[in-house]
C-alpha cells in the first residue's frame, strides 16, 4: 500500500489520457456498454450493486486536479453515486438517444468515471447503457465489473450481503508503486530496448478511399467475420507444430497481409497488454494496460515459417520489456508528432479470449447485447480483434470511415482469410507465393475483367471504323494520358496532321510499315 500524504500523481497512462482530454477531449477513449435485459428486473438490486463496485473500487470515484500544469488525483468519498433510470414514453429513436447518452463528455476534475442509465420502455424489457472512462478502466477491468456485477446482484435481489472480499490494495498504490519503481536504471534499461528496436520506424502507408486529413479522424465503424471450424482447428494445429501461440501465428499473417497492402517491409503494429503480473493487480479495476510496437522486417526473411519465428521472438521480448510506459517510448523515439495520424504505429492487433472472460449474467434475467448500436470510432486507421472462441476464431475489423469505405474492408477481411487458408496449406512457401487472392476475384480478373474479345466487321478497316465514331461521338473524350485528354474530334484533326508531316517529309508507298 502505497503513501497517501501528500498529492498522489497520475500513473503513466493515466497521464497520458489527461493530456489527450486536456488537449482535444477523449470521446474515443469511453468505453460504452449497451445491453438489452428481459426479465423481472429487480431495479434497487442492480443500482445497490453498481454503487457497491463504485464503493469498492476507488478509481471508479477518482478525480483528477491540477496546479500549475501538473496533474494529481483525489478520491471522491463513497456512497454518492447513483443508478440513472429513465421512463420512456411514446415512439423513441433509442440509437439517437443512446449515441447522445455515450458521448456525453466526462468532466475528469469531477465526474464519477463511470455512469449508468436503465431506459424502461414500459414492455417489460429494458436497455442498460454505460460508460467507462478508459482513464479508470481497461478490458480486462471489464471482466471484473462483469463478474462482481453478477455477484452482488445475486446477493441483493435475495437479500443478502455482499460476497465479495474487501480489495487489498487500489489502483492509487499500483500508480504510486509504477512512480516509485519505474524509475532510474529499470526505466532507462527498458527505454534503451525500445529505442534501438524502434529507431527511424517507417509509417505505415496503405492505400485509402479517402485522402488523409491534416487532424487524425476518430469516426469509424466495423466490420465482423469469423472463419470456419476446419480452418479454426488447422491454425490451432499449425501453432502446435511451430511452437507459438496463436496470437503469434495470426499477428504475423497480419503484418503479411499489411505488407501486401502498403509494399512496406517495415511493419509496425501495436498491440496491448494487461501488465497485470501482480497477483494482487488481478481482481482490481483501473487502466493497467500498456502498448507495445512490435516491429518486424519482412524482407529480411524468405518464407512465412521464418518469418512466424521472427514475430515469436519479436513477442517474446516486446513482452519482457512491457514495463516502460508507452507514453515515454513515444516522447522518446518520436521526433515530430504528425498530427494527421498515431505515433509509432497505424494498426493495431489484439486477441480477446471469449473462453477466459466472464458473460454478464443475472438471476432470473436474460441478457443480451442491444446490436442496434454501433460506437462509431476509430482510434486507429485499423484495428484487428480477435475472438478466439470454443469452436471457431471471429474478428471485427474497427476502421476509420475519414480513410476506407466499407467495400474496401470487406475485400481485406477476405483477403485475410484466403492468406490464413494458404498459410495452413504451405507455411514454407515464400510470402510473395502466399495467397490472397480470393477464387472469385481470381475468376474476375483472369476471365471477367480480361474479357476483351468484340466483334468488328471483317469489311471494314480501323481506319473506316474510327472515322464513324468520329462522326458519331466528335465531343467525346478518346483518349487520355497523365493530364492531356483528346476527344475522338481532336484525335482524328491530329493525325491527320501527323499523317499529313509523314507523307510530306518521307517517300511512303502503299502497304509500306510505319513504325510508331
Amino acid at each position: 500500500v502505497g503513501d497517501r500524504s501528500g498529492r498522489i500523481p497520475l500513473s503513466f497512462s493515466q497521464l497520458r489520457l489527461w493530456f489527450i482530454d486536456e488537449l482535444e477531449g477523449s470521446l474515443q477513449y469511453h468505453m460504452p456498454i449497451v445491453l438489452r435485459i428481459d426479465g423481472a428486473l429487480d431495479i434497487e438490486a442492480l443500482s445497490s450493486s453498481f454503487k457497491e463496485i463504485v464503493n469498492r473500487h476507488e478509481v471508479l470515484r477518482t478525480v483528477i486536479k491540477s496546479e500549475d500544469g501538473v496533474a494529481y488525483q483525489e478520491v471522491m468519498p463513497a456512497d454518492g453515486w447513483s443508478l440513472e433510470v429513465v421512463r420512456l414514453e411514446g415512439t423513441t429513436d433509442m440509437e439517437s438517444l443512446l449515441h447522445s447518452y455515450v458521448a456525453i463528455p466526462f468532466d475528469l476534475s469531477s465526474d464519477y468515471m463511470v455512469r449508468m442509465c436503465l431506459y424502461d420502455p414500459g414492455d417489460g424489457s429494458y436497455i442498460l447503457a454505460g460508460v467507462i472512462h478508459h482513464i479508470a478502466s481497461d478490458g480486462w477491468s471489464e471482466d471484473v465489473f462483469v463478474q462482481e456485477l453478477g455477484v452482488l446482484y445475486s446477493c441483493y435481489s435475495q437479500g443478502r450481503a455482499s460476497d465479495l472480499s474487501p480489495l487489498s490494495l487500489q489502483y492509487i498504490d499500483y500508480a504510486l508503486w509504477q512512480r516509485q519503481y519505474i524509475e532510474g536504471a529499470v526505466l532507462e534499461a527498458e527505454l534503451s530496448y525500445w529505442q534501438d528496436q524502434l529507431a527511424d520506424v517507417t509509417p505505415l502507408a496503405l492505400p485509402t478511399d479517402y485522402p488523409r486529413g491534416s487532424v487524425r479522424s476518430t469516426d469509424g465503424l466495423r466490420h465482423e467475420f469469423e472463419l470456419d471450424r476446419d480452418l479454426s482447428a488447422s491454425l490451432l494445429d499449425v501453432c502446435k507444430e511451430e511452437g507459438v501461440t496463436l496470437y503469434m501465428l495470426l499477428l504475423a499473417a497480419f503484418k503479411v497481409l499489411m505488407h501486401r497492402y502498403s509494399g512496406q517491409d517495415d511493419i509496425c503494429v501495436g498491440t496491448p497488454i494487461a501488465n497485470r503480473i501482480q497477483e494482487e493487480t488481478q481482481g482490481m479495476i483501473g487502466f493497467f494496460v500498456n502498448t507495445l510496437a512490435l516491429r518486424s522486417d519482412v524482407g529480411s526473411v524468405t518464407t512465412f515459417q521464418e518469418f512466424l519465428q521472427q514475430v515469436k521472438a519479436t513477442t517474446l521480448a516486446g513482452q519482457e520489456h512491457q514495463h516502460a510506459p508507452f507514453e515515454r517510448i513515444v516522447d522518446l523515439v518520436v521526433e515530430t508528432r504528425d498530427m494527421s495520424m498515431s505515433p509509432l504505429f497505424q494498426v493495431m492487433f489484439l486477441l480477446q479470449n471469449k473462453m477466459g472472460s466472464k458473460d454478464l449474467a443475472l438471476d432470473g434475467i436474460e441478457i443480451s447485447a442491444y446490436d442496434e448500436y454501433d460506437r462509431g470510432l476509430s482510434n486507429f486507421d485499423l484495428t484487428l480483434i480477435v475472438d478466439e472462441g470454443e469452436t471457431h476464431i471471429s474478428f471485427d475489423i474497427e476502421y476509420c470511415t475519414a480513410l476506407f469505405t466499407e467495400a474496401t474492408i470487406r475485400r481485406m477481411a477476405s483477403h485475410y482469410k484466403e492468406l490464413l487458408g494458404s498459410i495452413v496449406a504451405n507455411r514454407t512457401s515464400s510470402i510473395a507465393d502466399l495467397s490472397i487472392v480470393t477464387q472469385q476475384e481470381q475468376q474476375e480478373l483472369l476471365e471477367v475483367f480480361n474479357d476483351t474479345d468484340q466483334s468488328y466487321p471483317y469489311d471494314k478497316s480501323l481506319a473506316t471504323l474510327f472515322y464513324a465514331q468520329v462522326k458519331q461521338t466528335p465531343n467525346n473524350t478518346a483518349l487520355t494520358f497523365e493530364d492531356k485528354s483528346y476527344t475522338y474530334q481532336e484525335l482524328d484533326q491530329a493525325s491527320n496532321r501527323l499523317s499529313q508531316y509523314l507523307l510530306a517529309t518521307y517517300d511512303i508507298g502503299s502497304e509500306d510499315f510505319i513504325g510508331i
